[in-house]
């Protein structure tokens, strides 16, 4: 804590008049607080004169050492709000005493104090999406120049190659591993406080449905047949001209003399197979669905 001695003047008759000048500190004695992200107001006291002759006291800042663009009256009080202060400005502040002529005192010591800034922080975009390849990314941070913020990432598929530790407005860059998996899934980045959200899909599967048709007619589409997983695929049954088809097994079970199958939400490999019998002389064939 600072004490500074002022001299009231009221000419050089005038008795000395000690202001003690107090420069309250950190969280001590300095008392700042923020009215909104544009401004803040900085509180001084100071121990008030016992000299009778000193009759108040006024305040001088700037935002330069030595030079004040403005002052305000504290009056007989010992402390004063000075308001409207930009944040993450440096201030310097001084003061004086006066008299009843309003004559006033030489300038105090000078006190310096630096408007902490109220960090309020922003990011774009809110989230990510990438496909089962992955990919790289950015998001941008909005804030003021002094303002620190980090990004945490616990997630073993994303990595963050720049932006972990920034003070003001930045960018976080950060890449994302191809997903093996068949399964989507989800990561979170905690960017400055907010939380960014990376999607990405799983791997497209795919399955083999076989199929075999025996003489004497045909099994469309034929052979080995590529299904995407989830999927749905059909197949038609047709017997050669004076056939019929004796029967349809899939996966080695009959399910009848069908002329046409669906296979529904394939998840796994299949196998169909069809054969076929002559007709006696004189029949038509005769199928079912």
């Amino acid at each position: 804590m600072t004490r500074i001695h002022l001299h009231c003047g009221r000419a050089a008759q005038v008795a000395l008049c000690a202001l003690y000048f107090v420069a309250f500190v950190a969280s001590l004695c300095l008392f700042i607080s923020v009215v909104n992200a544009n401004s803040a107001q900085l509180t001084l006291a100071w121990d008030p004169s016992p000299d009778p002759v000193c009759t108040g006291y006024k305040v001088y800042w700037g935002t330069v050492s030595g030079n004040y663009s403005w002052s305000s009256d504290a009056g007989s009080q010992a402390t004063h709000t000075v308001p409207d202060l930009a944040e993450g400005a440096t201030y310097y502040f001084v003061a004086t005493a006066y008299d009843a002529a309003r004559t006033e005192s030489s300038f105090s010591n000078e006190v310096a104090q630096t408007v902490s800034a109220t960090c309020a922080y922003t990011i774009s975009p809110a989230s990510g999406s990438f496909g089962a390849g992955g990919g790289t990314g950015q998001i941008n941070v909005t804030t003021a120049s002094t303002c620190n913020w980090t990004t945490s990432n616990t997630s073993s598929w994303v990595s963050i190659t720049e932006g972990a530790s920034v003070t003001g407005p930045g960018t976080v860059a950060y890449s994302v591993a191809p997903n093996a998996g068949s399964t989507a899934r989800a990561a979170g980045l905690t960017v400055a406080g907010n939380v960014f959200t990376i999607n990405q899909s799983g791997a497209q599967q795919s399955y083999t449905i076989n199929v075999t048709a025996g003489a004497n007619g045909s099994v469309s589409p034929s052979g080995a047949v590529t299904v995407t997983s989830g999927a749905n695929q059909a197949f038609t049954i047709t017997p050669a001209s004076g056939y019929r088809i004796q029967d349809v097994k899939v996966d080695g079970t009959s399910v009848g003399q069908v002329n046409s199958f669906t296979f529904t939400n394939v998840t796994a490999n299949h196998r169909l197979q069809a054969t076929f019998k002559q007709l006696p002389r004189g029949k038509t064939a005769r199928m079912t669905n």
